[in-house]
């Protein structure tokens, strides 16, 4: 493995179609690269999977053994793959000089806030793992919505202590100005909050103001990546920053090589 990225967010950001867009993006440019769904109650994957979780976890049978709900078999299924480690270690063996793009659950508390997540991470990957923690555009198009994606952001920063980007999807769904007015709150905070201020005139704004300051002091105000996966834009500036932080940014085997 030459290193590996964790994709995770909020369900509906496009998760899973980042994942299947990234490899694909790579594949074009001659990087090795596989997928992992570590995602065992998924319906639906938009792409194939080189290793698959649902090859040794079954929701259905988790219902059916623990007499559970869909909720509940969700839980115990995400904490169940700590107990097939070994199997996955031993598939990903298969793979010694490709980069691992790994699909989480599609709701982030299935993988980002049960501790067995953490373990995994750590088991699978080690040294070798960066989190993406992927936004919603047109929910972080707004001052509020944005504050709740970065608070995400930091919680996702803090389970893992892990390096972590924060990556902007769906941008082919939001206006030009929707992506500049972001990209000033991310350099901004009094931006930030001059915008929130004016969204919520009538709110109790206080503990958001405080919130907004201690952005600016926490390390939570990064790097925006903006990609769009159902374009395939911005995924060179992913690729990028894995290259540089696995490798130094020497890129062995891709178009970005000195001749």
């Amino acid at each position: 493995m030459k290193g590996s990225l964790f994709i995770t967010g909020p369900a509906g950001t496009g998760k899973s179609t980042l994942a299947g867009s990234l490899k694909e993006w790579m594949q074009r440019q001659d990087i090795d690269s596989i997928i992992v769904n570590l995602d065992p109650g998924a319906e639906y994957i938009p792409y194939e999977a080189d290793i698959d979780i649902r090859e040794w976890i079954s929701i259905s049978q988790i219902m059916s053994e623990f007499n559970l709900g869909p909720n509940g078999a969700q839980i115990v299924a995400s904490d169940m793959i700590l107990e097939n480690i070994d199997a996955i270690r031993t598939a990903l063996e298969n793979y010694d000089d490709y980069y691992v793009i790994f699909d989480t659950p599609g709701q982030i508390e299935l993988f980002s806030f049960r501790p067995s997540s953490s373990l995994m991470v750590d088991a699978l990957a080690g040294n070798q793992s960066m989190i993406a923690f992927v936004a919603d555009s047109i929910i972080s198009s707004t001052p509020s919505g944005f504050i709740s994606q970065k608070l995400l952001f930091g919680s996702i920063m803090s389970r893992f202590l892990k390096p972590t980007m924060f990556i902007l999807n769906k941008t082919d769904l939001v206006t030009s100005e929707d992506i500049k007015n972001i990209e000033s709150w991310e350099t901004s905070t009094d931006a930030l909050n001059d915008a929130f201020v004016s969204e919520r005139e009538s709110s109790n704004k206080q503990y958001f103001v405080s919130v907004i300051s201690a952005f600016r002091e926490s390390g939570l105000m990064t790097k925006i990546h903006k990609v769009s996966s159902r374009e395939m834009s911005g995924l060179e500036d992913i690729y990028s920053d894995m290259s540089l932080y696995f490798s130094g940014g020497a890129d062995d085997d891709t178009l970005y090589r000195d001749d």
